[in-house]
């Protein structure tokens, strides 16, 4: 984190000095609202995602039934997962062009402000069960759903590259990286609630039910207090996307991107040259 901090305010001095290092240096701010989704790969999402559930829910299916019938074994699992992930995003970027108005590269220095949501609205899950004293067989059937909900406050560094820059339609490319605050990552909620039913060898059935809510720092200091690591105390960001600037007058441009941001992003914003 220390090391990130100094290369902002590197980046940030790069910036503020430029117009007296470059005669030609430019500087421009923008202004931008994303759309942020994870359902591009609404596929690939929901396998990775129910591996990761697989594991989680049946071992609370399971502790809470041995709880009340402790020779009950587990002998065989599955379940089906929907999944969700809308999100958006708006920020600010101050961006220095070292080679002034016609120039093809630019650093940027951002603020972003976003809403990340992944949720599982309808989980279904059939665990099979086996009395091993007795060798018969139970089950266990149950609906769960559970969201996690982020809204990072993160800063920015990205280099931009564009293809034509004194063409009133510029096509550009940008790559980047950016850390959370460790106050907006641990403000994080994950939550989680499932119902079921219980069969027995004889027929007879009970009823379970759990439910939560948990910040990430709750998560964080039970995992500690139990001896486990938690070694994550900020959100880093990927950026990568290509996009395209359309200028409206020689000060005012409008910008359109698409691309990678943790996720699929889609951009718009408009920027003021000085």
């Amino acid at each position: 984190m220390k090391v990130f901090k100094c290369f902002l305010l590197a980046g940030l001095m790069f910036i503020l000095t430029g117009p007296f290092l470059l005669a030609d240096g430019q500087l421009e701010f923008s202004l931008h609202y994303s759309g942020w989704t994870l359902n591009v790969a609404k596929g690939l999402v929901e396998n990775m995602v129910s591996n990761v559930l697989e594991s989680d829910l049946k071992d609370r299916f399971i502790n809470q039934i041995q709880n009340d019938y402790p020779n009950l074994m587990e002998n065989g699992y599955s379940q089906k997962v929907t999944f969700d992930a809308p999100g958006h995003n708006i920020g600010f970027e101050l961006r220095f062009y070292p080679g002034g108005r016609n120039g093809a590269f630019s650093l940027g220095l951002g603020v972003e402000k976003s809403s990340m949501k992944v949720s599982f609205p309808q989980v279904t899950a059939d665990l099979d069960l086996i009395d091993q004293s007795l060798n018969q067989a139970a089950s266990f059937r149950a609906l769960a759903q559970g969201k996690f909900i982020i809204k990072p406050l993160s800063f920015h560094l990205n280099l931009r590259w564009e293809l034509w820059p004194s063409k009133t339609i510029s096509p550009f490319f940008t790559l980047g990286a950016g850390l959370s605050t460790g106050k907006s990552f641990f403000e994080a909620s994950y939550e989680y609630s499932y119902s079921g039913i219980l069969t027995l060898p004889d027929n007879s059935t009970q009823e379970y039910s759990q439910s939560a809510i948990k910040t990430l720092r709750e998560i964080k200091d039970e995992r500690l207090a139990a001896g486990k690591s938690f070694s994550l105390n900020f959100l880093p960001v990927v950026q990568m996307d290509f996009g395209f600037r359309a200028r409206i007058s020689k000060t005012l441009s409008f910008c359109f991107e698409a691309g990678v941001f943790d996720g699929f992003l889609f951009r718009g914003g408009l920027a003021i040259r000085t």
